[in-house]
């Protein structure tokens, strides 16, 4: 999830930082930024808080849910 990674440098923060600030190893956090990793829910909590930014700013938008939004409805 890239946007971890986006927040994270946002904020100033190195892995090891939110490492300390989440009780998480670097490698979880750092496995966490990858694309196409299944992060547990209490990870990305621990993430948010640590960068104090709410949960869902750690999710990524992607082309098949903004097709969805696009869509209008049936008549």
């Amino acid at each position: 999830m890239q946007s971890i990674k986006r927040a994270r440098k946002r904020s100033g923060l190195s892995l090891t930082d939110v490492s300390v600030r989440t009780g998480l190893y670097r490698e979880v956090i750092a496995r966490a930024e990858r694309p196409h990793t299944d992060v547990r829910a209490t990870t990305l909590a621990a993430i948010a808080k640590a960068l104090s930014v709410p949960v869902c700013e750690l999710f990524e938008v992607t082309g098949h849910e903004g097709k969805r939004r696009e869509r209008t409805a049936r008549k």
